[in-house]
Formats: C-alpha cells, structure tokens, sequence
C-alpha cells in the first residue's frame, strides 16, 4: 500500500519558506562562530594569565630537564637534574652554565627552570629496593 504525500504547489509560499530556513541556519552559524571565538579569547586570557616568563640573570640557580630519560622512564626518577649556576645569558635565550665542578655547558632556554634552593645542599636520597 503506497501512501502519497500531500504536495505544496505553491511555489512563492515554498520558496520564501525555504530562504528563511537557510537564513536562520546562517545566523545559528554565526552566533555559534562569535561563542567559539569568545570562548578561545577567554582560554588564551587564563593560559596567558598563568604562564611563567623565564627570565634568568647571571648567578641564578637552574635545574636542567633532562629529555633521554624518555628512552628508559622509572616512575619514581626525577627528570630534572642541577642545581647550576648560570654563567651567561644570549639575547635568544641560549644559557651558558656551570655545574659543581667547573665545567661550563651550553643549553637552551625552554629545558632549564628556575631552582629556589640553595647550591650547596646536598639531599640525601634513600633508595629502596623492592623485591
């Protein structure tokens, strides 16, 4: 058994049906484009409100990152490594520092953070070995 539909033959009454469907679905766009963008603003104000400057001046204390502990990871090693003493600071946040013994390394900016201790601590670490 086949149902027909009841057919709309007029045309205008269609058309201008179809044409305020299509301007309601542009503006639900737009209002849904302006709530991202605000929405992006606001992230990008408490991101930006949150986020630390690295400013590091010759004679402060850095803790170096160490990166190639990915190769080999334990849940309980610490990824950061120092204390140092920064020696020299390049316009593009290139570092020069100096470790314990003397020796001066160069590293950039990004893998170093700023150390609150004093460089003549020395923290005694316990291992324990589980069996």
């Amino acid at each position: 058994m086949w149902v027909l539909k009841k057919l709309n033959l007029e045309w205008d009454v269609t058309a201008n049906l179809r044409v305020e469907q299509l301007n309601e679905l542009d503006e639900f766009r737009f209002d849904a484009y302006s709530r991202s963008s605000l929405y992006k603003d606001k992230m990008k104000y408490l991101h930006d409100k949150y986020a630390l400057n690295k400013e590091f001046k010759e004679g402060d204390l850095v803790l170096l990152f160490n990166y190639r502990l990915r190769l080999c990871p334990r849940k309980l090693k610490t990824k950061w490594s120092g204390p140092f003493v920064v020696v020299h600071v390049t316009l593009f946040g290139t570092l020069d520092y100096k470790n314990k013994n003397g020796e001066i390394f160069k590293v950039n900016g990004h893998r170093v953070k700023n150390y609150l201790g004093k460089f003549d601590d020395s923290h005694m670490v316990a291992s324990i070995h589980f069996k």
